[in-house]
């Protein structure tokens, strides 16, 4: 269960303690030594930070006396993704990273957690200050598979691609514009697939830099999916391509 911790010192040991948190809200007026101390200390351990009015503090601590600021102990343990992927080389598999970009619903994160773990994925990496948070229907929608599934997080989605990329992964982004279909595009070499969320998508920015842009084929006019189901579909062409090579 995500358990809240609340008051400026509390918040503060936690991130000493090495508590894995999920998300901090701070008053949106607060202003000095401690905004600067908490947005720095968030931004060192890819921590959302969320600045809100005083009922929203009010409503997640129960009236109780919070100084200003509410952090949420995360039902998880976070990963580095740099570790995770140099890890996955050096035991001789074949990276197969998802990440979600902005992907608010939980439940989705739970359904994308739960077919990751079941198509044999490296690892998942949540990026995007507004991303949903995992909380308890996050792991019953992955049917418990978040809880097994290594999880990292990443501020900037820019870097992050940047980073996968100096790792030796090939980063590829889905879209609904006109792109690659996902058998045109080779998933046995290490992978990174972005998903983004369903409002807007992925920033163009993004588009610009990536290896490839894939995007999933429709015989209607209907041209969106779930993207939950969407991820699904991916790893499975994924899993197709590489067991067809016998690659793991």
């Amino acid at each position: 269960m995500t358990d809240l911790i609340f008051g400026k010192n509390a918040v503060i040991e936690a991130f000493e303690a090495g508590l894995d948190i999920e998300k901090v809200f701070v008053l949106n007026s607060i202003r000095g030594e401690f905004e600067v101390q908490i947005r720095n200390t968030c931004r060192e351990h890819n921590v959302p930070l969320a600045k809100v009015p005083e009922i929203k503090l009010n409503e997640l601590s129960k009236f109780k006396a919070h100084q200003g600021v509410v952090a949420l102990i995360s039902p998880i343990k976070y990963q580095d993704y740099k570790a995770l992927i140099s890890g996955s080389i050096e035991s001789g598999s074949v990276p197969l990273i998802i990440i979600l970009d902005g992907v608010t619903d939980v439940r989705n994160i739970g359904a994308i957690s739960r077919s990751a773990y079941f198509f044999g994925a490296t690892g998942l990496i949540i990026s995007g200050n507004f991303a949903g948070r995992i909380n308890e229907d996050t792991v019953k929608t992955s049917a418990g598979a978040i809880t097994r599934l290594p999880v990292a997080r990443a501020n900037s989605l820019l870097h992050l691609v940047s980073d996968l990329q100096s790792l030796g992964l090939r980063v590829i982004a889905t879209s609904l514009k006109d792109a690659s279909t996902p058998n045109e595009c080779d998933l046995t070499q290490p992978t990174a697939i972005i998903m983004g969320a369903e409002d807007k998508g992925l920033h163009y920015k993004v588009l610009e830099i990536v290896d490839a842009v894939v995007k999933i084929p429709s015989i209607s006019e209907f041209d969106s999916l779930n993207v939950s189901v969407a991820a699904g579909i991916l790893l499975y062409e994924c899993v197709q391509q590489r067991n067809q090579k016998n690659i793991k």
